[in-house]
């Protein structure tokens, strides 16, 4: 049934966009009652993060005492695999802010900005480490990554195993701390 639901918000939010939905258009498409819906989640807005949430798998890569081996796991968990559906996701969330700013609120506070900050954990970790460069900004380490990948989603370009693999390896030769001369 959870499954029926997400599948029915993601549906219905790119048919219609946020607003445009309903719970009881979910409700119909997921085959459920709204009370089955509002049972698990109290608002449309967190009906729309947790399907949102169900394309994203957690980010948890344990501490592998290898930094490289770290940030591969967190690049393989983090980027979503179809990039395009997600993307078209997110950019209808993004086109709502003005009428429902608490929607892509929701998403950052719930969604993204924890999935940056374990990213940025594992840098600090691999700095302190010695690994990267100490001068790393986090911040930015993240950005050189997840802009690639959001680049070639809106030019309709590749972003499976191959590229993400390549991808990784530039960026990580760009993070990397200088080797002892």
């Amino acid at each position: 049934m959870d499954y029926a639901i997400a599948s029915a918000t993601r549906a219905l939010l790119a048919e219609r966009g946020y607003a445009g939905m309903s719970v009881e258009a979910v409700a119909n498409r997921a085959r459920v009652g709204k009370p089955a819906i509002y049972r698990r989640y109290k608002t449309k807005t967190d009906l729309v993060m947790a399907s949102v949430s169900r394309q994203l798998p957690r980010i948890e890569p344990p501490d592998l005492d290898d930094t490289r081996a770290e940030l591969w796991r967190a690049v393989e968990q983090g980027l979503p695999a179809d990039g395009r559906s997600y993307v078209s996701l997110v950019g209808g969330l993004m086109a709502e802010e003005e009428r429902h700013p608490e929607l892509i609120a929701a998403f950052r506070e719930s969604l993204l900005l924890p999935r940056r900050e374990t990213v940025k954990r594992i840098i600090e970790r691999g700095k302190a480490r010695g690994d990267l460069s100490m001068e790393l900004d986090p911040e930015a380490a993240v950005d050189l990554m997840v802009g690639p990948f959001l680049a070639r989603v809106f030019a309709g370009l590749d972003t499976g195993p191959e590229w993400r693999r390549s991808a990784f390896n530039t960026w990580w030769a760009l993070i990397r701390a200088a080797p002892d001369r």
